[in-house]
């Protein structure tokens, strides 16, 4: 030991007299210092602090990584280059000892970088809104994280610079690293190749995007992390002692073989287990969404009949009245939910069969009523069998019982879909985790298009209802740790009452809640301020089309989540209920919201030409002129025009041209056809049938008497 400390001494004397190794920690405060001046400097945030760290740490970490690794390549060999080694080794100095010094002495750089990265981030996070129990969870991430990376990075440049012994050892280095950039590529959700190997990166990149989740922080990966760079480190220890074996070993002793063989066996046993265990962990996570994507399969024709039912979905002729329910969360991922539902039915003629949609990892334990009934169940449809039919205007109560996992992953099993954790959690309406109306797809999967390693792409279903229910849910063991929202009202301590059109969506986690008129805002605390000033810019726009179409806007409730789990809301369009993200809150310009607010109004997936696709656009031009967005064209119908590529068909044309008559008649004329040709749309049960030429002829006949 006193050999390995002379020599950790003596290389780091002369490391400190060479002024350019401060170069790159110079340049990396430089690049933190840049980071927190643009976001500090903002006098709004519409992002986290943690995320916007996060999204720099990770190209920050690459430089890095490529640093420490190439400086790695040089200890292990400049000795050797300088022939320096070839009198060292004439010395009473073991192999073990003078490659250990020198090697603790490049692990020491990469911890100074780490040391910097640790003060940078735990100053910065605390003089935020972050407690002191989650910034120092978050320290501990970026510790293993990056401590990990450089451990093991050392150890193959060491190995490599005792191997190879030439020039081509420094190209191994960006050749490792540009081998852990795909694999960092490769964990967006959509894998061309198998996902575990994601696992074999140098530091865990079992994410999309970021390892930051907004109201739930880095909670989602924590463990995972930890597993994964445990065992890196590890392996760091078994390539430093493979680099021991292959140095000069017409010099090694036989004592130095066998400590290292031995020491490499030792610690192949918990890098084998611990490994397994991460393996495991995610290996589970894919085989649940691969199991998931083969359940929702369908194929093309029956996709085609699916999105027509989509943008002009059937009224299902029975309608959730009431819904109570009594949750429990008895252990992780874990619930019990008693529920009190009351079903009414608004059809013609009467039935003995009514539908509930519940998810199929739900076991039902009960489901009785006060008339004689029999439940049966397949996959995530649960019928209820009545001995006597239920008349029209009749109301059925049924009480159902269920419990079960609720743990989901979406995007190869790197998105958590849905959780209930001590420290978070999250129960959209997708999860099906309370009794649903009807039939509904809770997912909907694909063949996919392009060669994605698990051969199908899913998404979530749209779960638009016909008509409003009243809900009243009761948390009974509701975590104190964290807040917990519902999409209606908070009553009193568990308690949550309300109708809703929209239904339910459970969040958990670090938020906080603020009413911006009457629309209440669920979102982290960093970002509140800019939540609240994107909902008043919003509620002009809604509170205009509310006065001039006379249908409501303005939402109930606003969550802002992190732009994965919003991209799996989109499928659900609610005018009650909106969830937004970082990119909504920030591009609020009036040349991006005008389609935005047009889509909301008309959520359909028409084809240009088409009369919905054009009474949209004639909605989109209103916006435009009412809130000064700037145009090159001055006709509607120009305007329009410029959507198509090839020749225009002569009725759009045509059409185009009878709606550009109120147009060139001025302002108020044309939002009134407009508003005319809305209601008409609004009122059709099928929306496909709207024509728009009909309802023109109409209005100008009813303007002529």
């Amino acid at each position: 030991m006193n050999m390995i400390k002379l020599i950790y001494h003596n290389e780091m004397r002369i490391l400190l007299r060479n002024k350019y190794l401060a170069l790159p920690l110079i340049i990396h405060l430089i690049c933190w210092g840049y980071v927190i001046f643009s976001y500090e400097n903002q006098p709004v945030h519409y992002q986290e602090l943690a995320a916007v760290f996060y999204s720099s740490f990770q190209w920050i970490l690459m430089l890095n990584l490529l640093i420490v690794g190439l400086f790695s390549v040089y200890m292990a060999g400049k000795d050797h280059e300088s022939e320096f080694e070839l009198l060292v080794v004439t010395y009473k100095v073991k192999n073990m000892e003078w490659v250990l010094g020198k090697w603790l002495v490049t692990q020491t750089y990469g911890l100074c970088i780490t040391i910097i990265t640790l003060l940078v981030q735990g100053i910065w996070f605390l003089s935020g809104n972050m407690s002191m129990e989650e910034a120092f969870k978050n320290l501990i991430y970026l510790f293993f994280q990056m401590e990990g990376a450089f451990f093991l990075l050392v150890s193959f440049g060491y190995l490599f610079g005792v191997w190879i012994k030439n020039m081509f050892t420094y190209i191994c280095i960006p050749a490792l690293l540009g081998i852990v950039f795909l694999l960092q590529a490769n964990s967006y959700g959509f894998a061309y190749v198998n996902p575990r190997l994601n696992l074999l990166s140098l530091f865990d990149t079992m994410f999309i995007a970021s390892p930051f989740e907004g109201i739930w922080g880095i909670n989602g990966v924590f463990e995972g992390v930890i597993l994964h760079q445990i065992a890196v480190i590890l392996l760091g220890f078994i390539f430093i002692l493979v680099a021991l074996l292959l140095f000069r070993p017409n010099r090694r002793l036989q004592v130095e073989q066998r400590i290292a063989i031995t020491l490499i066996i030792l610690l192949m046993i918990p890098t084998v287990v611990v490994s397994g265990i991460r393996y495991t962990q995610y290996n589970n996570a894919l085989e649940q969404f691969v199991h998931t994507g083969k359940q929702y399969l369908i194929d093309w024709q029956d996709e085609i009949q699916y999105y027509n039912l989509q943008s002009n979905p059937k009224a299902y002729p029975f309608s959730m009245e009431r819904t109570n329910l009594n949750v429990q969360f008895p252990a992780e991922n874990q619930i019990a939910v008693n529920s009190q539902l009351s079903i009414r039915h608004n059809g013609d003629v009467p039935v003995n069969e009514v539908y509930v949609t519940l998810h199929h990892q739900l076991k039902v334990t009960d489901c009785t009523s006060d008339v004689k009934i029999t439940c049966s169940r397949e996959n995530d449809f649960l019928t209820v069998h009545l001995s006597d039919k239920l008349e029209p205007g009749e109301q059925l109560s049924l009480n159902l019982n269920y419990a079960g996992d609720m743990k989901q992953y979406r995007e190869d099993g790197l998105l958590q879909h849905s959780f209930i954790e001590s420290d978070r959690i999250y129960l959209p309406k997708e999860a099906g985790w309370y009794p649903l109306i009807g039939q509904k797809y809770l997912a909907i999967s694909t063949k996919a298009l392009d060669n994605r390693y698990v051969q199908f792409m899913l998404r979530n279903g749209g779960l638009i209802e016909n008509y409003p229910t009243e809900f009243k849910v009761t948390i009974m063991n509701k975590n104190e740790q964290y807040p917990v929202a519902l999409t209606i009202p908070h009553v009193q301590d568990g308690l949550y009452q309300g109708t809703s059109l929209y239904g339910l969506s459970l969040i958990g986690g670090n938020f906080k809640e603020i009413k911006v008129e009457q629309t209440r805002v669920v979102g982290h605390p960093d970002i509140m301020e800019g939540a609240k000033k994107t909902t008043e810019i919003y509620l002009k726009w809604w509170n205009y089309i509310e006065e001039w179409l006379e249908v409501p806007m303005a939402p109930k409730v606003i969550y802002i989540l992190n732009h994965d789990h919003k991209y799996l809301t989109q499928f659900t369009p609610s005018q009650e209920f909106k969830l937004w993200s970082s990119v909504d809150m920030e591009y609020v310009e009036p040349p991006i919201m005008v389609y935005a607010l047009a889509l909301d109004l008309i959520n359909d997936n028409s084809q240009p030409g088409d009369d919905v696709h054009l009474l949209q656009r004639a909605l989109t031009w209103t916006l435009m002129h009412h809130f000064q967005v700037e145009t090159e064209f001055k006709r509607f119908d120009d305007w329009y025009m410029k959507e198509f590529s090839s020749e225009i068909p002569a009725e759009t044309a045509n059409q185009a041209n009878m709606i550009n008559r109120y147009d060139e008649k001025g302002k108020e004329a044309f939002e009134q056809v407009v508003k005319f040709l809305f209601k008409q749309y609004e009122q059709l049960a099928d929306k496909t049938q709207f024509d728009l030429e009909a309802a023109l002829n109409l209005y100008e006949g009813e303007q002529n008497r």
